[in-house]
């Protein structure tokens, strides 16, 4: 598609955008004083997990809603300003298919490594719902439910991330064969996570490279990278 070099955002543009997406990812940080709250307990436990299901649920579903507003507000503006379809690919092909079933495959490798180094339990999300089953009884399915609906969403916006954080770097270094992406989601999303889960911290910047890797060498294509995304913290 072509368009008019005079219409064509800006490569800060795309920076400040990435820079937007990993704003609204940072207000799950704000959040938490509302599922306090509604959790019944004191703003001293603020950084504790939720005492009742509903309280997990309330958090997760209040995160959710914000970040479908980011995630929709950054596409939007890439619609209008129609850069999506030189942005990433969303479709289906058969070569679509041979990178998914790679990103499958990275994930159970990096996954069967994790639990032989740090002898954890795979898939996580079994080992997240024995911990709900401890922590909430009954409730344990419906809340890990949520959780995995936060892990969707959540990787959408990462997702901007990578795409957006890509575009930059092309823009300002003129080569599209390296992974930009990958850079930009491990010195914001990967750094923050020694705030907000220090344990993975490491684990997860490390991990925020391969991506973006998959991202350039899948000539930018949406759903293996988002797939991988996702299953990382599924399996």
């Amino acid at each position: 598609m072509e368009h008019s070099t005079n219409k064509l955002p800006k490569s800060i543009t795309y920076f400040v955008l990435a820079f937007l997406a990993f704003g609204f990812l940072g207000m799950e940080f704000g959040v938490l004083f509302i599922s306090c709250i509604i959790d019944g307990r004191s703003l001293a436990q603020i950084g504790q997990w939720p005492i009742h299901g509903y309280g997990a649920i309330a958090h997760w579903t209040i995160t959710i809603l914000i970040w479908l507003f980011g995630y929709n507000l950054i596409l939007s503006w890439m619609k209008r300003r129609k850069v999506l379809e030189d942005l990433v690919d969303f479709k289906f092909h058969s070569r679509v298919y041979d990178l998914i079933f790679m990103a499958v495959v990275i994930v159970a490798i990096s996954a069967l490594i994790q639990s032989i180094v740090s002898d954890a339990q795979i898939p996580q999300v079994f080992l997240e719902f024995k911990g709900f089953e401890n922590m909430y009884g009954g409730q344990a399915l419906i809340v890990t439910f949520f959780q995995v609906l936060y892990y969707f969403v959540e990787m959408l916006l990462v997702m901007l991330m990578i795409i957006l954080f890509q575009r930059f770097g092309e823009m300002v270094f003129k080569k599209k064969y390296i992974p930009y992406g990958s850079f930009g989601l491990m010195l914001t999303w990967g750094m923050i996570h020694f705030v907000s889960h220090p344990a993975g911290a490491l684990g997860v910047t490390i991990w925020a490279l391969i991506p973006g890797i998959l991202f350039v060498y899948g000539n930018k294509s949406f759903w293996p990278v988002y797939l991988l995304l996702v299953l990382g913290f599924i399996i």
